[in-house]
């Protein structure tokens, strides 16, 4: 009897669910039919929403219309303002997200003008020391360089903000997110500071590089130089913060990161080179050092957000990689434990169009390896990464006798292990804004830290 009544219950219950959700999406898509109270402009955004489009043949024909008219449903969808602030309030509470893909507007924090300072997140300064002073290494002189900042305003297509022919990500600060990683941060380097050297190089995303920063402060989005520079102030003084924005900014008007693709282009990733060079005290090589390589028809992952914008696709990318002097052969470990050798800069030529950007070190591997066999000072540096630090470490190679790299996301590895186990003098962790400067990775980063 006890059994038969619960069977009951158990089917009342679901019964119940059931009713529940169709009702809810009952509710939600009545919603979605009032056209009288669907919004024109967004408070949160900052933006004039999509209108709906003109109904033309043309459009009819090639099923661009009915493209248009999804985007105008989900862009002025009644309810769309509650349901972003609801997203922050979670993606705020979520463990890592991986990398954000960009465009998906959000709520940012105000970025505080002072700055922050190391003393404000730690009460026991005793033990701490500053670096050594590096030697006297300057970027090159930028003074005259023309300004490419893109001044043209565009719209959303798909979550990705397009302007002429290019895609464009953008970083949504906050204030306790910053605060998190920097805590991570300068806990790491109170456990393995007796072992190794710390550099922490935050990759800003393009839409702050790249676009004039009325159109920048339009979406909401936050000023990525002041929010690196923000996280930098927070950190212990022995670590070295590495802020690449400044000489990103200045090289604007070049080929420094994707059109179709969130990542920064082999050139931004040297640029950032440059400016770890320099905080390091060493002297960068010029581009025309490196064997360089082309693979064009790249279309990466802004297209495929983007509800497969045909402006990106009739701009597809080229990847150019430069490869390093002394060696172009690594050692990767998959998340399988598979082990093999491969090649820093892998021939892409026959990689399907969305895959080429796997060109620089194999992708992104848990556990990977090069051994210059031209340095024999047992020199060694540990790379913490996510995907974009891939195009950055060719550049290390031909820096140190062994370059070690590992994807914070899958590795089983440690900071205080590998030290032990290859001798490791200088870690540098080379990570998307969305990683080094907001919360979202701390728990993983803080178990790699250990």
């Amino acid at each position: 009897m006890k059994k038969e009544n619960r069977k009951r219950l158990n089917g009342l219950f679901r019964g119940i669910k059931i009713v529940a959700f169709g009702a809810v999406l009952l509710i939600m898509a009545f919603i979605g039919l009032l056209w009288f109270a669907r919004p024109d402009t967004s408070e949160l955004e900052k933006r004039t929403l999509t209108p709906f489009p003109s109904i033309t043949l043309s459009g009819l024909w090639d099923g661009s219309f009915f493209s248009q008219v999804d985007t105008w449903y989900a862009d002025t969808y009644p309810l769309r303002e509650g349901l972003i602030a609801g997203s922050k309030w979670m993606e705020n509470h979520y463990g890592t997200r991986g990398e954000q893909l960009v465009g998906d507007v959000q709520v940012a924090d105000t970025i505080p003008t002072e700055g922050g300072s190391y003393e404000e997140m730690e009460e026991d300064l005793e033990d701490d020391s500053l670096p050594d002073e590096p030697e006297a290494v300057t970027l090159p002189d930028t003074e005259g360089l023309e300004d490419g900042t893109i001044t043209e305003t565009g719209d959303f297509q798909g979550s990705i903000y397009i302007t002429g022919n290019a895609g464009y990500g953008f970083y949504y600060f906050s204030e306790s997110g910053a605060k998190t990683i920097a805590k991570t941060f300068n806990t790491t380097y109170k456990q393995v500071k007796d072992k190794v050297n710390m550099y922490v190089l935050i990759c800003p995303q393009s839409g702050g590089v790249m676009l004039d920063e009325d159109i920048v402060n339009s979406l909401g989005a936050s000023d990525e130089n002041a929010a690196i520079n923000y996280v930098d102030s927070l950190l212990n003084p022995g670590i070295h913060g590495v802020n690449p924005f400044p000489n990103l900014k200045a090289h604007n008007a070049e080929y420094i990161y994707f059109r179709t693709d969130h990542h920064w282009t082999a050139l931004g990733a040297y640029y950032a080179y440059q400016s770890f060079c320099v905080e390091k005290g060493i002297q960068y090589h010029d581009l025309d050092y490196f064997e360089t390589r082309e693979y064009p028809d790249f279309i990466g992952t802004l297209y495929s957000k983007s509800n497969k914008s045909s402006v990106l696709a009739e701009n597809p990318d080229t990847v150019i990689a430069y490869v390093p002097h002394g060696t172009n052969s690594m050692h990767l470990q998959e998340e399988s434990g598979a082990e093999c050798d491969w090649n820093i800069i892998s021939d892409a030529s026959n990689y399907s169009s969305n895959n080429k950007y796997i060109a620089f070190v194999a992708g992104d591997q848990p556990f990977s390896y090069a051994h210059n066999p031209e340095i024999t000072d047992g020199s060694a540096c540990l790379v913490i990464k996510d995907s974009f630090g891939n195009s950055f470490i060719p550049f290390l190679v031909d820096h140190y006798e062994y370059v070690y790299w590992i994807d914070f996301r899958t590795t089983k590895n440690t900071i205080s292990q590998m030290a032990d186990d290859y001798g490791i003098q200088d870690v540098i962790y080379c990570l998307s804004i969305y990683n080094g400067a907001s919360s979202g990775a701390s728990n993983l980063l803080a178990k790699v830290g250990q």
